[in-house]
């Protein structure tokens, strides 16, 4: 009987493990996609790190927290790791000790028991983290050791954190963009670090953005700029920032500039002489805040304000759950997809490259032919080069040995640049007829270049014009039973050279890119024509 109760209660227990589990378990399958991506994302990051590739680091692990908020893993390992990530990388990278700080107080709020991943430990790294350590309350020291104290009974916040989103005690009364349009306005924080700006997550599409500062009395500011930058501009647009009653800098973003996908932006304290000597993000590491529909962010603050204090995010929430729900960001510009704006940067490159060319060589005819006297070969008895002319019917033929392709260029902008480039040709003779045959040509063209959206790997293509010359190597004397069967000639085209060409830039670093193109070059008034095939490095400078 007893045995039989046994069975019974172990039958009841696994049943309901089971009803446990099987939700758990489809949760994690449903994620495991997203989180194998910031896995990658982290990965291709620390990459970038170990090489000092700081800017693509810090892209790449900001990247991955927007799509893991996307994700729906707010409160995710993996979104504390990434954290990590980032704090160490404006650490070591950025040397910006406030923004580190940050970071690692969103891992810890996450995980208390994350500690730092092997290869990005430093004594500056580990310093900090334990630092983080001792304000969340997490105890220990960076590498390991102690047992972590147990999670916070203080609400985890959810999303990503953005560049320059400063702590500050009045975190939790902050209001959005849509209450500031009922004139709702914060009290100013007890203590004020430097220039602290609480910003939101998401900004509203097609709304003003109002956005607040305050400023340490300590410091010698006269006045307090906000620098956005509009969709599609390159520049920050400046706006002076205005005392609000309570206290605040407060400066709005007009609704225009609130579009795509993203919205960046920074602060700068000048003091009187209209010197920057504070500031909060900066133009080559801006405060950044996704742009969302309107109905998009009060579903998500609806689901926050009824969202358990601990959610699980492996729980399974497809049935009454309460999940918040996938964003639908900004307006979709076709053209802006998949742009990766960390490419297409530069403003002058210098590049070399080689190559050689095959081509219709029409001419005049045989160059060295029509200059070789009647009496070359009168003693010798050989056949003079002048009798060969007949022999010249217009075909193809190749460019000779190769050429070196020297060039210099400047980016307009990331779709559109002009670059001059040369084109030295060799094309080789024995020394016995170096006195009728050409042994080069020399072109120089100017080239305005148009390349497809900002990546990588991309296409682009040119239009060509310039001056100078290209030849093309031919044997007039083939099989003819003479003494100059090592005699070619060659068929010039030029002096103006004008052409079509295209081709592929790799950038393989930030300073280096590779490029492949083919050129179609013809000449005139004296007309031939040649396809050259180049490969090139270039170096870039910004």
């Amino acid at each position: 009987m007893i045995r039989s109760q046994h069975i019974a209660l172990l039958s009841v227990s696994l049943a309901c493990a089971g009803a446990v589990l099987l939700p758990a378990g489809r949760a994690v399958a449903q994620d495991q996609a997203a989180v194998d991506k910031l896995v990658q994302m982290n990965k291709k990051a620390l990459g970038d790190y170990d090489t000092l590739e700081w800017d693509a680091a810090k892209r790449t692990l900001l990247d991955a927290l927007v799509a893991g908020k996307k994700a729906g893993l707010d409160n995710h390992p993996v979104m504390a790791r990434t954290y990590v990530h980032l704090a160490a990388v404006y650490l070591t990278g950025f040397k910006d000790r406030a923004k580190a700080m940050q970071s690692f107080a969103r891992a810890l709020e996450i995980d208390p028991a994350i500690q730092l991943s092997k290869g990005i430990e430093t004594s500056e790294v580990n310093a900090a983290f334990a630092e983080a350590q001792r304000k969340a309350g997490g105890g220990g020291s960076a590498g390991g050791g102690d047992a972590a104290s147990p999670p916070s009974s203080k609400r985890r916040r959810k999303g990503p954190v953005m560049e320059g989103d400063t702590p500050s005690p009045d975190r939790a009364h902050r209001k959005s963009s849509s209450d500031d349009d009922d004139g709702g306005e914060p009290d100013l924080p007890a203590h004020i670090s430097a220039l602290d700006c609480p910003t939101p997550d998401e900004a509203i599409i097609d709304k003003p953005l109002v956005l607040r500062c305050a400023v340490a009395p300590s410091l010698p500011v006269a006045s307090v700029y906000l620098l956005y930058r509009a969709p599609g501009k390159e520049d920050y647009t400046e706006v002076a920032m205005t005392k609000t009653p309570k206290g605040w800098l407060q400066a709005k973003v007009p609704k225009k500039a609130v579009d795509g996908k993203s919205f960046q932006f920074y602060f700068e304290g000048r003091n009187a002489d209209g010197k920057a000597v504070v500031a909060n993000g900066g133009a080559d590491s801006p405060n950044i805040v996704l742009v969302v529909e309107e109905e998009s962010k009060h579903e998500v603050s609806k689901s926050k304000s009824g969202a358990e204090e601990d959610e699980n995010p492996l729980e399974d929430q497809s049935e009454g759950g309460s999940r918040s729900p996938r964003l639908h960001l900004g307006h979709i510009d076709k053209a802006r997809e998949g742009l990766d704006t960390r490419f297409g940067k530069r403003k002058w490159w210098i590049g070399l490259g080689v190559g050689s060319g095959y081509g219709y060589a029409k001419g005049n005819g045989f160059e060295a032919v029509n200059k070789s006297p009647e009496t070359t070969c009168a003693k010798s008895g050989c056949t003079p080069f002048h009798l060969l002319q007949t022999e010249f019917l217009p075909g193809l033929a190749w460019a000779g040995l190769g050429h070196l392709a020297p060039e210099v260029g400047y980016q307009l902008n990331p779709d559109m640049a002009l670059s001059l480039e040369g084109r030295l040709q060799w094309t080789g003779q024995p020394a016995k007829y170096a006195q009728f045959a050409a042994k080069g040509a020399i072109g120089v063209l100017g080239k305005l270049i148009l390349f497809t959206k900002q990546s990588q790997l991309r296409f682009f293509g040119s239009a060509m014009l310039g001056g100078g010359q290209f030849r093309l190597v031919v044997y007039p004397d083939a099989g003819q039973p003479n003494d100059n069967t090592d005699f070619k000639d060659t068929v010039v085209g030029g002096f103006v050279l004008a052409g079509l060409g295209g081709g592929l830039n790799y950038e393989a670093t930030k300073a280096v890119s590779l490029v492949v193109e083919v050129n179609a070059l013809a000449g005139l008034p004296v007309f031939s024509a040649v396809v050259d095939l180049n490969l090139a490095l270039q170096i870039n400078i910004y």
